[in-house]
């Protein structure tokens, strides 16, 4: 009975889109369940990669539904921009970091509001084809962009803010 029970907690847990599954020694950077597409996205980091010699710096993982990984992938390039802060707007910071796969960047897109203890107010996720395309300051020129569910965001954000 005990065996079933935790067998019944360890799989409504890894199906809850609100977690993070990342893998010691990464730790989550950001993750959000993406309720259009009953999908999560992982951001997943290592804090001091010169420690772990061998293992690549980060990796992001796209799971929709409990279906295995439909993308998973390790990369040591990682890429920061603000491109989309609103200057008008002096409440909001808005910052994105991006995980470079080949010629494309996954990234998440996260905008604070001070006014609001510097929560996350949204998130989204945002593929690139090109790191010039997502570090750029043309706004708008992901060719994917996903929505993240506010309430399942879970951020690190001493390691997102500039």
């Amino acid at each position: 009975m005990m065996r079933r029970a935790w067998v019944v907690a360890a799989t409504l847990l890894l199906a809850s889109p609100a977690l993070a599954n990342c893998v010691p020694p990464w730790q989550t950077q950001f993750a959000c369940a993406i309720p259009e597409r009953d999908a999560r996205a992982e951001f997943c980091r290592i804090a001091e990669p010169a420690q772990h010699p061998g293992k690549k710096e980060a990796y992001y993982t796209y799971v929709v539904g409990t279906q295995p990984a439909e993308l998973y992938f390790e990369t040591d390039s990682t890429w920061f921009s603000t491109k989309d802060t609103d200057v008008d707007h002096p409440t909001d910071l808005t910052m994105a970091l991006g995980y470079a796969r080949g010629d494309y960047v996954y990234a998440f897109v996260v905008t604070q509001d001070k006014r609001l203890d510097d929560r996350i107010r949204d998130a989204q996720i945002r593929v690139y084809n090109s790191t010039d395309a997502f570090t750029n300051d043309v706004k708008g020129n992901e060719v994917t962009r996903l929505s993240c569910d506010p309430a399942s965001i879970i951020a690190d954000l001493p390691s997102i803010r500039p």
